[in-house]
């Protein structure tokens, strides 16, 4: 198990690094800061003496080298919007959409699960074609215009929860639960099928022929064998959300999290902030890559250690 934790963590800060070469050399050919930092009416000359300033003029090998040097203790730069350490901005984001996408995965997969396995077990019934016609229409419209219509509906004309912020838990449901229709509908479609695969398999047969009710063979022996794939896709869906399916659900409903950071970021070009927030959402990905795969092994020794 040591060697397979230490083989997943160095492929992953390959990935990291890999990651933050790309985000360096992209955020250095799409514009340049010291334009956007500059008043209105500035001319060439304070533009390039502002761009000396920032170190923006140096050849772009010492300006990496530079930055990765500082990532190296810990720092990510000043962000030139807030003037402030850009890490720190993020850090303080991080809970927001940590909180956002933990709420989400749960409701995702407690909703996704029971009804894939009570759709499994009973093809053709009317909790099947229910769970199939709702997976179909939340995987087949993008996530932030389910957003926008779920605040049409029940914010504007139901009034029953705000529209957007993080002033109370009331907030969080909107959100939470956009991200569970979609990233549901998926872990549905998984588990209903790894559950009916089941059903065809010789140990049910013997179940029902020693007559035991249908629901201990679903609860007590085709659960337990479908855990894996359960943990499994729940698990692989929140690496989706901290992925960047969860970003755009911050800015529909103007979430304080990572997500809304990058955009703001984005539109000021604020490279030193855009970086931290991308390198650190990676590191997250990463890291739940990497519990995902442990969990995976210590539930069911049959996978291996690879």
């Amino acid at each position: 198990m040591a060697s397979f934790a230490l083989t997943r963590l160095r492929d992953g800060l390959l990935v990291l690094l890999l990651v933050t070469i790309v985000i360096f050399v992209l955020g250095h050919l799409v514009g340049n800061p010291a334009k956007v930092m500059a008043p209105v009416d500035a001319t060439e000359e304070q533009i390039a003496r502002l761009a000396h300033q920032l170190g923006l003029d140096r050849p772009f090998h010492e300006q990496f080298i530079s930055y990765f040097g500082g990532l190296l203790r810990g720092d990510f730069g000043e962000s030139l919007w807030q003037n402030r350490p850009a890490l720190e901005i993020v850090l303080e984001a991080l809970p927001a959409t940590v909180l956002l996408t933990v709420a989400g995965i749960i409701l995702a997969g407690l909703g996704g699960s029971l009804l894939g396995i009570l759709a499994g077990a009973r093809p053709g019934s009317g909790v099947d074609r229910f769970g199939n016609l709702l997976s179909v229409v939340a995987l087949s419209v993008p996530n932030f215009w389910l957003g926008l219509l779920l605040i049409v509906v029940i914010s504007v004309q139901l009034r029953a929860l705000p529209t957007s912020g993080f002033a109370s838990w009331q907030a969080l449901v909107l959100p939470a639960v956009t991200l569970a229709l979609v990233h549901g509908g998926r872990i549905f479609q998984l588990v209903r099928s790894a559950t009916f695969e089941e059903l065809t398999k010789p140990y049910v047969t013997v179940a029902r022929s020693k007559g035991l009710p249908e629901r201990v063979i679903l609860w007590k022996h085709i659960f337990r064998n479908v855990a894996v794939t359960v943990a499994t896709t729940v698990g692989w869906e929140y690496v989706r959300m901290m992925g960047g399916a969860a970003f755009a659900i911050e800015v529909v409903f103007a979430w304080p999290g990572i997500g809304q950071l990058m955009i703001s970021a984005a539109g000021r070009q604020d490279f030193p902030l855009l970086q931290a927030a991308v390198i650190v959402a990676g590191a997250f990905v990463v890291l739940a890559n990497l519990v995902v795969d442990l969990l995976c092994r210590l539930a069911d020794r049959r996978l291996g250690i690879a």
